[in-house]
């Protein structure tokens, strides 16, 4: 790669002059390699932005540049990709023509052979979904630092101001994804956030029918429930607060009381429990412990009495 022309001429003279003129130039041109790259090669930032056109911002930036990796390298199946930042919008010149679009930069190990020859940075320029411009460096370009991560002018320091204990570093850009291990974390994460929702909207429902427990069936006066004889009163305790009920055992009846209203339940019994029910509701009462729990939703203790306090 040579950076200017190198000419070598050959005069007449005797043959074994020639020879040794010819092993020169073939040293010249070999150590050609180590000179840098002409500046032409190199891309440059284009500031006039007037008529610049960056194209729609590419929210599946890492499905575009997998598609294009598939596409472009050989041994993609074992090449190792690391993110350097999310997409960014740049215009650059280079060779002559200028390319606009969302910059993302890719540090990529590409396997040769049995080896694999490490890391080396590639530059692309995406511009409406698509790779337009694709740069990585080699032996002709070196992909320039400020390309790929965002400066930060005001965070530039000397080096002798460097000072003695840690000082955070947040300049360089952040990429949510650069690993599968990332991937799946962030699968983990979104499930356990519906999870989470799914168990607040039932916690909910479960709250609205504890709260709507009178609608669900006929509401009586309450004159018919306490002109009868035989009545057990019982004050149950749950989180929402207490709730009053009528058990009749020889009349087989068991009703909840809210205020002046109030809500018949089917009702089967024996020397130990009190199961009542009403439409999707199921109230059993421990007749020995006073425990109590309504359709599995909530759990309270119950007081049996005989009586009325007033």
């Amino acid at each position: 790669n040579p950076s200017r022309a190198i000419s070598c001429r050959f005069d007449s003279g005797p043959g074994h002059m020639r020879y040794l003129i010819s092993i020169v130039c073939v040293a010249i041109l070999s150590a050609c390699g180590k000179i840098q790259a002409p500046s032409i090669l190199l891309p440059s930032e284009n500031k006039n932005l007037t008529q610049v056109s960056f194209g729609e911002s590419p929210q599946n930036y890492q499905k575009i540049l997998k598609d294009y990796l598939i596409n472009n390298v050989t041994n993609y199946k074992n090449a190792k990709v690391e993110f350097i930042n999310e997409p960014t919008k740049l215009s650059i010149n280079h060779l002559g023509n200028t390319y606009s679009g969302y910059r993302v930069c890719l540090s990529v190990n590409e396997k040769k052979g049995e080896y694999y020859r490490g890391y080396r940075n590639h530059f692309f320029l995406i511009n409406n979904n698509k790779v337009d411009l694709h740069l990585f460096d080699s032996g002709l370009l070196t992909i320039p630092f400020e390309y790929c991560v965002t400066r930060n002018k005001s965070k530039e320091i000397l080096v002798q101001d460097i000072p003695d204990k840690e000082i955070s570093i947040e300049s360089m850009d952040k990429i949510k994804l650069t690993s599968r291990n990332d991937l799946k974390y962030e699968e983990l994460e979104n499930e356990l956030i519906k999870l989470k929702k799914e168990n607040r909207e039932l916690k909910k429902a479960d709250k609205k029918k504890l709260e709507n427990i009178e609608d669900v069936a006929k509401i009586e006066t309450s004159k018919e429930v306490y002109d009868k004889d035989n009545n057990i009163y019982i004050l149950c305790t749950f989180d929402d607060g207490d709730i009053t009920y009528i058990f009749n055992e020889s009349e087989e009846t068991f009703r909840l009381i809210d205020k002046l209203d109030v809500v018949s339940y089917d009702v089967s019994f024996n020397d130990a429990y009190i199961v009542a029910t009403n439409e999707d509701i199921e109230l059993t009462i421990n007749r020995v412990s006073g425990g109590a729990v309504i359709s599995d939703i909530s759990k309270g203790q119950c007081k049996l009495t005989d009586r009325t306090k007033f």
